[in-house]
């Protein structure tokens, strides 16, 4: 059964030039003291099992450690004490491999060997500790939306009442309108101003010229009447002589 299955267990952790490989270690009956990198091969553990036999579950990733033939699977080699081949069962993944060992009490050093291993920094044996979860890559928020600064509504412009008009306007409710009335001599028509027509009734009264054409008519008549009246009057008095 692969190490990350164990709720708790024993755990290395290896530094590989910045990625990190954690190794399971799940000890039943025996202590494991130390656990190193041997040359390019092999793991070395040493462990305390003076006081009795027991087994050593050790479970680590394929990309770390691995026993590989020509791109196949190949078994690993387990030896104790430097000569003594030990007897194990093995499970794997496509990920990671794990063996369980017996081992006989008095066994100071076991080495696993395969066919390839990363070179790196092994920390200390953490002792009941989960092993590693990758934890998943962090969700990136979408950046939040910036709302539009709210528009400020301008205030409405009260337009001044005009207080003065020009030509030919009046003022009318607050507003300049044309002047609907005519000056002497002239009258509305169709909304605009129109000489008045001779003997028209609109016209109040003749122009001065006119005025004075028929003032001298009227002398004339008058004159001339008086003329007739005093001939008259003059013949009369000729027949009575």
């Amino acid at each position: 059964m692969p190490f990350s299955n164990y709720a708790a267990a024993d755990t290395v952790s290896v530094d590989v030039d910045g990625q990190e490989y954690i190794i399971g270690i799940n000890p039943e009956g025996i202590e494991v003291q130390s656990i190193e990198g041997d040359g390019e091969l092999a793991l070395l553990l040493t462990v305390d099992s003076s006081s009795s036999s027991g087994t050593l579950e050790i479970s680590f990733d394929r990309e770390f450690f691995d026993s590989t033939f020509q791109g196949e699977d190949d078994s690993f080699f387990v030896i104790l004490d430097g000569f003594d081949e030990a007897t194990f069962e093995e499970t794997k993944t496509d990920s990671t491999r794990t063996l369980l060992i017996d081992i006989p009490s008095g066994t100071e050093e076991i080495e696993i060997i395969g066919s390839h291993i990363l070179d790196g920094t092994f920390g200390k044996i953490q002792s009941g500790s989960k092993p590693a979860v990758t934890e998943p890559p962090a969700v990136t928020e979408p950046p939040a939306v910036t709302e539009p600064p709210a528009v400020t509504e301008v205030p409405k412009v009260t337009e001044k009442e005009p207080t003065q008009c020009g030509p030919g306007t009046v003022l009318k409710n607050g507003e300049c309108v044309l002047d609907e009335t005519c000056g002497q001599g002239t009258h509305l028509e169709n909304g605009v101003c129109v000489l008045d027509k001779p003997g028209s009734s609109s016209s109040v009264e003749r122009p001065p010229m006119s005025q004075l054409i028929y003032g001298a008519a009227a002398a004339l008549v008058i004159s001339f009447s008086v003329i007739i009246f005093f001939w008259i009057i003059s013949r009369a008095n000729r027949e009575q002589k």
